[in-house]
């Protein structure tokens, strides 16, 4: 058996939330996962209150490594939870409890960026567009030629998994009206269900965690195409995910 422990020292008063994404997200994911024996999340000390301690144990190593991933050997940093480390680190021990492996201590700086580079890993390959790509309405005809679809859904997505405003998307993506529009022509007519369900079907484990963490973490897609959008928790923004984020997670 191996068993992980992740160590997190968080920022002052990010505790409640910290636990929140674990306890909503982490650990019912973890639990479905083959291989999985059991986990234990620690209670904070008075003299350490922002220290948070997250222990699971796995049958073996690649029980582990199928839900943690290539980089099992470092702490697994999420959408939502970066902003509340100060510094984080993982070590793994065998059976008889002698350390197998320690990752260095890392700042929030290297924290904020392995967030970074899983919401980079989370963007579209191929092989989900290919699967995506029939569930989109057909373009019409007439008229002036539509936003390119894939383009347009990247720039969707990144608004979702970012929480930046329609107005902020980076350019690359074409215009952040169009994207609001097509988001709310499918959610409309069914399209955004069946794509966002298709997605999720394609994910591995981490992409699921980081996906639902970024949901559930209040992460906020501001609903309207001005200039002073109102943010929405997505948590509560039912016409904008409706459950397909969680439910991939029941």
């Amino acid at each position: 058996m191996i068993l992980r422990v992740f160590r997190a020292r968080l920022k002052p008063g990010a505790r409640q939330a910290f636990e929140q994404l674990v306890t909503d997200v982490s650990i019912p994911l973890m639990q479905s996962q083959p291989g999985m024996v059991t986990l234990h999340v620690g209670r904070p000390l008075p003299e350490y209150p922002d220290d948070f301690v997250f222990v699971t144990v796995w049958k073996d190593l690649e029980s582990l490594k199928s839900f943690a991933g290539e980089h099992w050997d470092r702490p697994l940093i999420t959408p939502g939870e970066a902003v509340l480390i100060e510094e984080a680190t993982v070590q793994h021990y065998d059976e008889d409890r002698h350390l197998l492996q320690e990752s260095p201590l890392l700042p929030a700086a290297l924290v904020q960026r392995l967030e970074e580079q899983f919401v980079r890993d989370l963007a579209l390959t191929d092989e989900q567009w290919r699967r995506i790509k029939p569930l989109l309405p057909a373009a019409r005809k007439e008229g002036r030629p539509r936003a390119d679809d894939r383009r347009t859904l990247e720039g969707i997505l990144y608004v979702l998994r970012t929480g930046c405003r329609w107005g902020d998307l980076p350019p690359e993506y074409g215009s952040g009206v169009t994207c609001w529009r097509r988001l709310t022509q499918w959610e409309a007519d069914g399209t955004w269900e069946r794509v966002w369900k298709t997605l999720m079907s394609t994910l591995d484990p981490q992409a699921k965690l980081a996906w639902a963490r970024a949901f559930l973490a209040g992460t906020i897609v501001p609903v309207r195409r001005g200039g002073h959008e109102r943010p929405v928790s997505l948590r509560r923004a039912r016409r904008a995910t409706d459950s397909p984020a969680t439910s991939a997670l029941r």
